[in-house]
């Protein structure tokens, strides 16, 4: 696993060195000034880890640039449904600003297996999904 901040101008180049055109899950979170996580207040308890989304990508040099492009408040781009939901509330951008967001990075040859993996564990733990998925 590989954590990448997503308003690094050397991005895609990073994944491209990391993953070449492999994909797996993605998981996006954010960080403080200080590098630590910041805590996300779910149903069941406080996730700790932070989490805000996770996805699936065939290749993510492709769906993570998406992601990035959705997110950037600089760029009008629908690609990546994450950053709709993300600019679309004001206290989700608020909390959890464009220059405070990670995505990490986990290679599987089946990420649509190791996805709902994640997004089971996930709701079983907190009682709900990552606060950017859909929930229907």
């Amino acid at each position: 696993m590989k954590s990448f901040h997503i308003s690094d101008d050397e991005f895609w180049y990073r994944i491209k060195e990391s993953f070449n055109t492999s994909g797996g899950v993605y998981i996006l979170k954010s960080y403080d000034q200080s590098n630590i996580v910041r805590p996300v207040s779910r149903l069941l308890r406080i996730d700790k880890e932070g989490i805000l989304y996770i996805g699936k990508a065939s290749s993510f040099l492709d769906r993570v640039i998406n992601l990035k492009k959705s997110l950037s408040p600089t760029h009008r781009s629908s690609a990546h449904e994450c950053g709709e939901r993300h600019k679309q509330h004001k206290g989700i951008t608020e909390q959890f600003p464009y220059s405070s967001l990670y995505v990490e990075l986990i290679e599987s040859d089946d990420p649509r297996k190791l996805e709902e993996l994640h997004l089971k564990n996930y709701y079983q733990t907190y009682g709900e999904l990552p606060p950017l998925n859909r929930s229907n």
